[in-house]
């Protein structure tokens, strides 16, 4: 996960380094990756036809995003589950179930939030969430039997 840092005197977060390298920002991401999802993440086919997308998706929301300290790492894994559920992106759901799931977010918080969302997204994205979180958490527990 990704290190906690110290507030500033004041109580306010520290501030962001603005020359942070690009290689600098890949090695963030990819530390910030293997402890999120628990293993190296895979090529997708997304990275064979445009790597150079991907490299911009992980450094900025992996290295710099995920990072930044005045939210911390469980509350973003909800919001991203949030998001995810109104649109409806059962694919993408079940990577950062098992991240909020190795970020400390219980089964519950997560089936719970994914109700709420019931009145704004709609029956239809919910059920789909709730079946790839039911899915993800088999697989979660049956990864987590198996070590």
């Amino acid at each position: 996960m990704a290190p906690k840092r110290k507030p500033e005197k004041g109580g306010n977060p520290p501030k962001e380094d603005p020359m942070v390298t690009r290689e600098e920002l890949g090695r963030k991401s990819q530390e910030f990756r293997k402890a999120y999802y628990g293993r190296e993440s895979p090529p997708t086919i997304a990275h064979e036809m445009c790597p150079e997308a991907m490299q911009l998706i992980n450094e900025t929301l992996f290295g710099h995003i995920y990072q930044r300290p005045a939210v911390d790492i469980k509350t973003r894994s909800l919001c991203t589950i949030a998001a995810l559920t109104v649109l409806n992106r059962e694919k993408q759901l079940p990577g950062h179930i098992t991240g909020a799931l190795n970020s400390g977010v219980s089964k519950q918080q997560i089936v719970e939030i994914m109700v709420q969302l019931l009145f704004y997204g709609g029956y239809p994205c919910t059920v789909n969430a709730i079946q790839a979180a039911k899915e993800t958490f088999d697989a979660y527990d049956k990864a987590k039997a198996g070590r």
